[in-house]
């Protein structure tokens, strides 16, 4: 004999498929949003500790701190919010260049951090500009001497911050970088 279905199996039935999906999407939801944090946390600290990285390996490779130099014709001052570094060119092999110098300054324009890179000619190095992040909260560059060139130590601050869906997080970053020149 042939059964039918009844009418509440049909019911009982897709009741319980519309929970699961909605449990499901529920799910995917959550997830989609935890992937989100993490993604912009990890941003976030990325952004910091590139700039501290790139701090630090320029100054303590550099010679001295300068007061200004021109990048593809444009000057950038060491202050509170850029700092220009002068190092010892290296050739090929990673000898220094006698009488030969670059430059790499790092600075903050609006939430972005660059890094500028201007290489003798002799110089292994390659002149450039590389974003380091776009998540900058606050940066800040400070010197154990007024005079920049007489300057041993350079204490970078800097903050980066980032929005994810209205929730604001921030990462917190300090260095003092002792220069070669000591």
């Amino acid at each position: 004999m042939l059964r039918g279905v009844t009418l509440i199996e049909i019911v009982i039935t897709v009741a319980i498929s519309a929970i699961l999906m909605l449990a499901i999407t529920q799910l995917y939801v959550m997830y989609g949003r935890v992937i989100e944090s993490q993604q912009a946390s990890i941003e976030m600290m990325l952004g910091g500790s590139s700039i501290m990285d790139t701090a630090r390996a320029a100054g303590l490779q550099a010679g001295q701190v300068v007061a200004s130099h021109s990048f593809s014709g444009t000057t950038y001052a060491t202050g509170a919010t850029t700092v220009v570094f002068e190092l010892p060119a290296v050739d090929i092999s990673g000898g220094i260049v006698p009488g030969a110098y670059d430059y790499i300054a790092v600075f903050s324009s609006g939430s972005n951090v660059y890094r500028l890179v201007d290489a003798a000619a002799e110089s292994a190095r390659i002149s450039e500009q590389t974003l380091l992040t776009d998540v900058l909260g606050a940066l800040s560059f400070s010197y154990d001497n007024p005079d920049f060139p007489s300057a041993t130590r350079v204490t970078v601050d800097a903050t980066t911050s980032i929005r994810v869906r209205g929730v604001a997080a921030e990462a917190h970053f300090y260095e003092q970088i002792y220069l070669r020149n000591i």
